[in-house]
């Protein structure tokens, strides 16, 4: 436990070592290795490696910058927020002194606002469950943003949640990624779909 605990720390620490940081403002790895250090957390360089590449599999586009000293930063145009309710904490970051005292604490990503047309949600009670390609996880954050749940299973698929939604424009974006989103439930909307992409077909029969 004080393992997952010190990993989910360390991760939380360099994200809001980069926060703020651009191509002129970088962070060292000494920086990390200090901050960490502060919180009570030992590391060697080549986890500290590992945990940047895990957020870069997340979708922070992370640079390096070469020079003396290097650093890295966050590439223009991407942030990195916490939860409204968390705060950058030794506590928060399960570094508590009190071992009793254990509070959670998640990285959130920001990719950018969702695009998904509010005006398509049929029912915020009733939902639908996707199965996706993990490998397309960031265009599904951004489609759906904070109106998912996410979830990733051993099978290596990504599990959605989302309110029930149903339109042309949730359709297209579900034939723009192809064979990598399916509708598991309900099933009438998954029906619904398929007759979508029939009359589509139609259109150009003889084509």
């Amino acid at each position: 436990m004080a393992k997952s605990r010190n990993q989910k720390g360390k991760i939380l620490v360099i994200e809001h070592l980069l926060q703020g940081t651009g191509e002129s403002r970088i962070v060292t790895m000494q920086e990390i290795l200090d901050k960490l250090l502060e919180y009570g957390i030992t590391a060697e360089r080549k986890s500290i490696y590992d945990d940047i590449e895990a957020l870069r599999e997340f979708g922070l586009d992370v640079q390096y910058k070469r020079g003396r000293p290097g650093g890295y930063y966050l590439a223009r145009g991407q942030e990195i927020a916490a939860a409204p309710e968390s705060v950058h904490t030794k506590e928060e970051a399960g570094i508590s002194k009190n071992a009793e005292t254990e509070k959670k604490s998640e990285l959130v990503i920001i990719y950018k606002e969702n695009t998904l047309d509010k005006e398509e949600i049929q029912n915020t009670e009733k939902a639908m469950k996707l199965q996706c390609d993990a490998s397309r996880e960031k265009e599904i954050r951004e489609y759906f943003g904070s109106y998912g749940e996410y979830k990733l299973k051993e099978s290596g698929y990504l599990h959605v949640t989302v309110p029930h939604i149903a339109g042309p424009k949730f359709y297209g974006w579900l034939a723009m990624m192809g064979k990598d989103v399916h509708i598991l439930k309900p099933k009438k909307t998954a029906a619904s779909y398929r007759d979508y992409l029939k009359t589509l077909a139609k259109e150009y029969k003889g084509v």
